[in-house]
């Protein structure tokens, strides 16, 4: 028989400050997790977590917003490195904003609903080799 995930069997989320703390104790991966849509994006333990913990029901909506078009950006661009934050508003509005680190703006999308805890949300999306790799800065 399989466990239950207690956080959706007891219908409970992390608040912000808790997924803020647990996104904190990811300093590396032993697991890659692999985009289902773009192979070649493949992410980190910290961002799985991130994507299982947001919001209501998940974050995985995010990561497809970052392989779809925020990888994509970067790629035209030959960008090796983005810095990605995405600042959650008490109203559920959003905003991200992707730069090349550096305050080069490269992309912003802005979200009029999300569901996900409000708070900064940051990320790297980083060349290597053949994969855009997405991780927190913890990660780094």
């Amino acid at each position: 028989m399989n466990a239950l995930n207690t956080q959706t069997a007891n219908n409970t989320r992390l608040d912000a400050s808790e997924l803020a703390s647990s996104l904190a104790h990811f300093t590396g991966t032993e697991q890659w997790y692999r985009h289902p849509f773009i192979k070649r994006m493949i992410y980190t333990e910290g961002v799985q977590f991130f994507a299982e913990n947001g919001g209501e029901h998940g974050a995985y909506w995010f990561l497809d917003k970052m392989a779809l078009e925020a990888c994509s950006e970067l790629d035209k661009r030959k960008a090796y490195f983005g810095s990605v934050v995405m600042k959650v508003a008490d109203d559920g509005t959003a905003v991200i904003t992707v730069t090349d680190g550096n305050d080069g703006l490269i992309a912003t999308y802005t979200l009029d609903y999300t569901d996900m805890q409000v708070g900064d949300w940051r990320f790297y999306l980083i060349e290597d080799g053949d994969h855009r790799v997405m991780l927190l800065p913890s990660e780094y």
